[in-house]
């Protein structure tokens, strides 16, 4: 439980390369990889299959795997391998247009060593941390055992907890493997197409075996865990290569917050006899809209360098973390090639299959939050906001290629109800390789905010604990409901979508002006909006690679939207973003460029605003508007000593983190014009056309990878300037 503490913490707080053999015989068929090609087929499909496996040669061959595999192979004494390991806290926003977002990163060099007897030794010589939440522990200095998973021979697939017993001794849980003799007790088997992988020993032929427990199985394990997953089968050792699965959970129909731990072993051939787990993602994940999203805590581990029966005995039995930092670590143990980044969404598939219902047949409803605005928010329009959602689906989650989503809920200072009703159909693995297709009809009662360039991230429950606790609401509304369609594609980095919509638009009003603390100081008057019917057709293309600009590491998103309106508001609009972030070893670039058209008399709620933190942040907030709008935005970080990954300092299990201060060098600029069609609805917002191109530039101090910063901001026309200190967000 103490790992959850700087899980909570952080959300608060941001509200030699490896040996050419281990590299070449790594195993590589997941969601985001395609070594793999067909081989001929081995299994007739036109046998009648039984209640535990599909076919009698997927029988066969999952016998042979328990003969042989039961017991770890002769000749395997120990091994000893360097270890290359990241560990992330990472965040989802239910609302963001880009990846999730690391909060902490820790890195880590060192060695595992295991011996048959069952003792493990993870030592960990070198750390360095990355954080965007300031805080004095990280989910790596939480640690207190191994996390690694030493080889998927034996009876159980045994899984070491990430803390320890007082007594320095790991936790250990176990599941019933199901290539075990005990397996067949509780699981099905099905067999896949067959690969050919190349490896230094030759082509080696793979056979993928799915398993699911069997209905009732859960119960009968008792103590141990069941998985559901898929392990790709060594037919000519009888091994196990590579396995990718979760622990079963029990199902439930009102769960608000879900849970998963979900395992990625890559296999290495080693000494052209023994599978060991080369790369390891182990990945705890919390779903809930108690947080808005999706929490991940991630642990992926490159082991490399295998030395076998070295004769070590470990000198203290059991299984154990041990911390002994040595200077020039990771130079000894250089990290591994960078791959696509990980995501929560890479588990999609197992996290339906984990929760198996009591039964496969027909449908089932369950208490399901899609976003956590659904379940409760808080704003000067509606007040309290409080719904409940359901969601309706094949109760088999092989099936589950379809679904209906439903949710209803009350505003109490508005004295209003509003909600959504949705057909949605998404055929085939949520991660499976290649484009994947996806469309949605529905029907909805929103409040929309006029925000007219949005931040990819957007953490919309962030933004109502602030209106509830501190009493800052300053974004203006309207009313919209109506009907939608539209069809999705996503390939990769890769999401188009086209649709249509037909809603009627009306204005809204400030119906509180209390927060739970008392009076709002900031609780503004709400813009006014042009009611009518809105009919259009409208797209967009997204190119998406991590958060953007604001974030650990690089990242890059851009987008391009479009609509082209008929009826009472026959307008033709169009969008464009690019953010993007590049790091390097003496100095950071941070950019964000906007720019949006309006062709036709546009109501107020289309028009673009910018200004204070919406952009241009020398001006007031939303001082400059228009029809058709620019906006560019740029940050330098000089980094300053000491830009380091080390902690200052460590005591225990806490640590003082590395503060990686930066002298933050901002500028950005704006331009606005409006067309006579739209001048009398941009008067009403109270903007105003920029009159040539507007400036501000900044200087200050950034921390903790531009997370943080205190600056002083002047307008380009020499008028005052402002104090900004806080979390950069704007980004």
């Amino acid at each position: 439980m103490r790992l959850f503490a700087p899980v909570c913490a952080a959300l608060l707080a941001a509200c030699a390369a490896a040996p050419a053999l281990a590299q070449r015989d790594t195993i590589r068929l997941g969601p985001r990889d395609s070594v793999g090609v067909p081989a001929a087929p081995v299994f007739a499909d036109t046998l009648a299959p039984d209640t535990i496996f599909d076919a009698p040669e997927t029988r066969a061959l999952v016998t042979r795997v328990m003969q042989s595999g039961s017991n770890i192979p002769a000749g395997l004494e120990d091994y000893r391998a360097d270890m290359a390991a990241t560990v992330y806290l990472s965040l989802r926003a239910d609302t963001a247009q880009g990846g999730e977002l690391p909060v902490t990163v820790d890195e880590f060099a060192g060695e595992v060593r295991w011996e048959r007897g069952g003792d493990v030794q993870q030592l960990v010589q070198g750390h360095r941390v990355r954080m965007l939440a300031p805080a004095p522990y990280t989910i790596g200095s939480m640690m207190e055992a191994p996390w690694v998973v030493p080889h998927l021979y034996g009876n159980t697939i045994t899984v070491f907890s990430l803390s320890a017993s007082p007594t320095a001794r790991a936790q250990i849980a176990r599941a019933v493997h199901p290539l075990a003799f005990r397996g067949i007790d509780f699981y099905h088997y099905r067999a896949g197409n067959p690969v050919r992988v190349s490896t230094a020993e030759g082509v080696v032929s793979l056979i993928p075996i799915t398993v699911r427990p069997r209905p009732g199985k859960l119960e009968e394990a008792k103590d141990q865990r069941l998985v559901a997953g898929t392990f790709w089968v060594d037919v000519d050792r009888a091994a196990i290569a590579r396995a990718r699965f979760g622990f079963v959970e029990r199902a439930g129909r009102f769960v608000v917050t879900e849970t998963g731990m979900f395992f990625e072993l890559d296999g290495a051939l080693v000494a052209g006899r023994y599978w060991i787990p080369h790369r390891q993602r182990r990945e705890m994940q919390i779903s809930s809209p108690l947080l808005g999203g999706a929490v991940a805590v991630r642990a992926v581990t490159t082991l490399s360098g295998f030395d076998l029966n070295t004769g070590w005995d470990a000198p203290q039995p059991g299984v154990r973390l041990v911390r002994r930092l040595e200077d020039g670590a990771f130079e000894r143990v250089p990290r591994p090639a960078e791959e696509q980044a990980p995501d929560i969404g890479d588990f999609a598939d197992l996290a339906a299959v984990v929760r198996p219902p009591e039964r496969t047949g027909g449908v089932r409803t369950s208490l399901r939050y899609e976003r956590g605005e659904h379940l409760f928010r808080f704003n000067r329009v509606e007040g309290a906001f409080v719904g409940v959602a359901m969601r309706t689906e094949p109760a088999d989650p092989e099936r589950r290629d379809w679904d209906v989503y439903t949710h209803v809920g009350w505003a109490f200072a508005e004295s209003t109800a509003r909600g959504e009703l949705a057909w949605r159909w998404h055929p085939g693995a949520p991660n499976a390789p290649g484009p994947r297709w996806g469309a949605t009809v529905g029907a909805y009662r929103r409040l929309r905010d006029m925000t007219s360039f949005r931040p990819p991230i957007q953490w919309e429950l962030g933004y109502a604990v602030g209106a509830a606790l501190a009493g800052y609401d300053v974004r203006d509304y309207y009313d919209a409901a109506g009907v939608e369609a539209f069809a999705t594609r996503r390939s990769g980095p890769w999401t188009a979508r086209l649709g249509a919509r037909a809603e009627a638009h009306d204005s809204v009003s400030r119906n509180t002006d209390s927060y739970l603390f008392g009076s709002a100081q900031d609780f503004p008057g709400v813009a006014p909006a042009e009611p009518g019917i809105h009919a259009a057709v409208e797209g967009t293309v997204r190119y998406a690679r991590g958060t953007g600009a604001f974030g650990v590491g690089g990242g890059v998103i851009a987008q391009l939207s479009a609509d082209q309106g008929f009826g009472e508001f026959g307008v033709t609009r169009a969008t464009a973003l690019l953010s993007t972030r590049f790091p390097s070893r003496y100095v950071t670039l941070i950019a964000r460029g906007d720019a949006g058209t309006i062709l036709g008399g546009a109501p107020p709620q289309f028009l673009f605003r910018f200004g204070g933190i919406e952009g241009l942040r020398g001006y007031a907030r939303n001082e400059f508007g228009g029809s058709t709008a620019l906006l560019g935005r740029a940050r330098v970080l000089l980094h300053l000593p000491p830009y380091g990954q080390e902690p200052l300092f460590r005591a225990g299990l806490f640590l003082f983190p590395p503060l990686r201060p930066a002298l933050a060098l901002s500028g950005d600029a704006g331009w606005a014009s409006v067309s006579n069609d739209s001048r009398a609805s941009l008067a009403r917002l109270g903007a105003s056309e920029t009159e040539g191109v507007r400036s501000s530039y900044g200087l200050g101090l950034s921390l903790f990878e531009d997370a943080v910063s205190v600056e002083y901001v002047w307008p380009g026309d020499g008028g005052k300037g402002r104090w900004y200190a806080g979390f950069v967000t704007y980004f």
